[in-house]
């Protein structure tokens, strides 16, 4: 590892605004070294229930939302995280569903039938502030949860107009190349040092007659990782710059990033059928060995470590070897709660539990995230070597999403026009680059 991975997590701070001011994961910092709280912080500022029992008291059921697009990842952590908080609050019930996906949740905002508690995305979109702006999410400032082990861009993560909405963020998030290592040994690879080596690999996987690169051509969001992968690696100085209006997305770099996913498009690293493919298939055909490699989050690395396979994995390298790897906050653990809620210090009880070392180490012993707090324990080796990379960088999507406006999202524009077109060499990265220009607004300087 170049770089400690929680002085390298550093660099979210460095981040422009939208990244950490205003994401595997999929819609799908640096952590404080004070020591653990308690997974029952003060909530002393909090309103009384409603009740002439206490919380810790009072029998109540809370209905909380699970992700659903990342299930098989989080069922067993979850059970395990509701158990234990059930063993310390046995008067809550949880009705824990995976319920939760973009479709169920704008038909829950438009019904103003919300769950009691759900998780949010924090800053990573403008979900959340819409969220707040429009009255659905309930201010936890309140509570005067302890926030002693979190550093101020995990408190931004959660924060909308200086108030806090949600469980704090504990992990990082990142796209990087998951690899068979016994068919890259096979063929003569290794781990890519620069760009050119990360091609010329490729290129020598595809004479052996092996899909070199899976792509889930069918899903909006997986087929975009190599994308988000390629950005801070080719383009995070003109990002930051356009994102800061201090440039634009007419950016020869910027333009290089997106002709780079069309030329792995046009040189077949994706192989033949990417264009019909889901995640399920994109990722059986990694597990099987039909294709050497998958671009994913590291949200997603339990599921290859559970496939048995000798897996490998790498940043990918920029053309002078150095590896800037697109950064976000991971939302597996940052539930927000609902204002409609009866029960609002029970569910804070919820997000308390959230925010504990106690919870967090469960899902990192099960899954295998990149901690952002020293006092979680890394599960194992793999789970360093996912923190190997030299820069944190922007995500391109947060860049896109603060270049929106009422008028026109611009991330949109990215994830449903420009990406599906180069995907079928419609256009070429320069005019996707120009699509996207005229799609953004910059801020006035």
């Amino acid at each position: 590892m170049k770089r400690n991975r929680f002085v390298i997590a550093l660099g979210l701070l460095a981040m422009t605004g939208a990244v950490l001011q205003g994401c595997g994961g999929k819609d799908n910092g640096n952590g404080a070294s004070s020591p653990s709280a308690s997974p029952s912080a003060s909530a002393s500022g909090s309103a009384p229930a409603e009740s002439s029992q206490t919380p810790q008291e009072e029998n109540v059921t809370l209905k909380v939302w699970g992700d659903l697009g990342n299930q098989a990842v989080l069922e067993e952590p979850f059970k395990k995280i509701n158990a234990a908080f059930a063993a310390k609050y046995p008067n809550i019930k949880l009705e824990y569903d995976f319920a939760q996906n973009d479709q169920s949740l704008n038909v829950a905002l438009q019904a103003n039938e919300l769950p009691d508690l759900f998780w949010v995305q924090g800053d990573k979109t403008a979900k959340m502030g819409e969220m707040v702006k429009n009255g659905f999410l309930m201010d936890l400032t309140s509570y005067n949860l302890d926030m002693s082990r979190y550093s101020e861009s995990e408190k931004t993560y959660c924060t909308v107009d200086g108030k806090i909405y949600c469980s704090l963020p504990s992990f990082f998030d990142t796209n990087v190349v998951y690899y068979n290592k016994d068919l890259y040994e096979k063929n003569g690879i290794q781990a890519p040092t620069t760009w050119d080596e990360f091609v010329q690999g490729l290129e020598t996987l595809k004479a052996a007659g092996i899909t070199p690169i899976t792509l889930a051509g069918k899903s909006e969001w997986d087929r975009a990782w190599p994308i988000f992968a390629f950005a801070p690696a080719f383009s995070n100085t003109a990002l930051k710059a356009a994102q800061a209006g201090q440039g634009k997305l007419t950016d020869p770099t910027v333009a290089e990033t997106l002709q780079a996913f069309r030329d792995f498009v046009d040189k077949g690293y994706f192989g033949k059928d990417y264009l019909a493919q889901d995640y399920a298939a994109a990722q059986f055909a990694f597990t099987n060995g039909k294709a050497a490699a998958i671009i994913d989050g590291t949200w997603s690395n339990a599921t290859y470590v559970d496939s048995g396979m000798n897996l490998g994995r790498f940043s990918i390298p920029n053309k002078v070897g150095k590896k800037v790897v697109q950064s976000s906050y991971s939302n597996f653990m940052t539930y927000a709660v609902s204002a409609k809620t009866a029960h609002p210090d029970q569910a804070v009880k919820y997000i308390e539990f959230l925010n504990s070392l106690e919870a967090q180490q469960i899902l990192e012993d099960a899954v295998g995230l990149v901690p952002t707090l020293k006092d979680i324990t890394p599960k194992d080796e793999g789970v360093k070597e996912l923190a190997v990379f030299d820069e944190a960088g922007v995500n391109i999507y947060s860049v896109l999403t603060a270049l929106s406006s009422q008028e026109s999202n611009t991330a949109d524009v990215f994830m449903k026009d420009v990406i599906p077109k180069l995907m079928t060499s419609a256009i070429t990265g320069a005019e996707g680059a120009e699509i996207l220009d005229k799609a953004a607004t910059y801020p006035a300087q």
